[in-house]
C-alpha cells in the first residue's frame, strides 16, 4: 500500500419523496334520459326504413258449401212424349162429341205455369172448319151417353171454344195456372162435329195437336 487512504463517499441525505396529491375526478353530470330514449326510437324508425316489416299472419280457409241447381220438368201422363190416343173417336157423326181428360205432371223443383197452343190438321179443310174444339182447365169429363148419339162434355170453366183449330197454333190456355211441384194439373179437351158438317166431310180424318209450355213462376 502507498499509505494513501481513499477519501470517504460523500453521501447526500435522502430527500424525502414528495406525495402526489391524489387527484380527485369531478363526477361527471348525468345526462337526462329523454333524449337517449327519443335518439333510439328516431334510431329504431331509421332501421324500419331500411327494409320491409314482416308481421305474424295467419290465413285460414272455409268452404265445404254447395249450391245445386234446381229442375224445371213438365210430363203428361207421366210421359216426356206422349201420344194421346184416348181422345180418338172412330166414326164420329155430325152431332157427336169426345171428351177427355190430360194430366200434367210437375216432375221437378221449380213451380211453373203451364200455358197451351193448338191448331189441327185434316183430310179436308171442311172437316177441320166443322170440329168445334173446347179446353177446360182442371175440368171432368161428363158422358151422356156411350151409344150413337155419342155425347160427351168438360164439366167446368173453358179457356177455348167450342171453335175450330186452324193449322196455325193458337193459345187455348194462358199462363194463368200455376203447378207446384210434384204437382199436377188435368186438362179436358173436348171434340164435337158441328151439326151442320157438310157431306165432303165423311170420311176424313182429323187430327188435332196441342203443345204444352211450363214457364217458371216469377220469383
Amino acid at each position: 500500500m502507498s499509505g494513501r487512504h481513499a477519501a470517504p463517499r460523500r453521501v447526500e441525505p435522502r430527500r424525502p419523496a414528495r406525495r402526489r396529491a391524489a387527484s380527485r375526478t369531478a363526477p361527471r353530470p348525468t345526462r337526462p334520459w329523454t333524449p337517449v330514449v327519443v335518439a333510439l326510437v328516431g334510431a329504431l324508425g331509421l332501421v324500419g326504413g331500411l327494409g320491409t316489416q314482416a308481421y305474424w299472419n295467419d290465413v285460414e280457409t272455409v268452404s265445404g258449401a254447395t249450391v245445386t241447381s234446381g229442375s224445371l220438368d213438365l210430363l203428361v201422363e207421366g210421359q216426356q212424349s206422349y201420344t194421346w190416343t184416348a181422345l180418338d173417336l172412330a166414326n164420329i157423326a155430325p152431332g157427336e162429341s169426345t171428351a177427355k181428360v190430360l194430366t200434367l205432371n210437375n216432375a221437378g223443383t221449380t213451380p211453373f205455369t203451364v200455358s197451351i197452343t193448338a191448331s189441327a190438321t185434316a183430310s179436308d179443310v171442311a172437316l177441320r172448319d166443322a170440329m168445334r174444339v173446347t179446353v177446360v182447365p182442371a175440368g171432368t169429363v161428363n158422358q151422356t151417353s156411350a151409344v150413337y148419339p155419342r155425347a160427351q162434355s168438360c164439366t167446368g170453366t173453358a179457356s177455348f171454344g167450342p171453335a175450330a183449330l186452324t193449322s196455325s197454333a193458337t193459345t187455348v190456355l194462358s199462363q194463368s195456372v200455376t203447378v207446384d211441384p210434384w204437382g199436377s194439373l188435368t186438362i179436358c179437351v173436348r171434340l164435337q162435329l158441328d151439326l151442320s158438317a157438310a157431306n165432303e166431310t165423311q170420311s176424313d180424318t182429323y187430327t188435332p195437336t196441342f203443345t204444352l209450355t211450363a214457364t217458371q213462376v216469377t220469383p
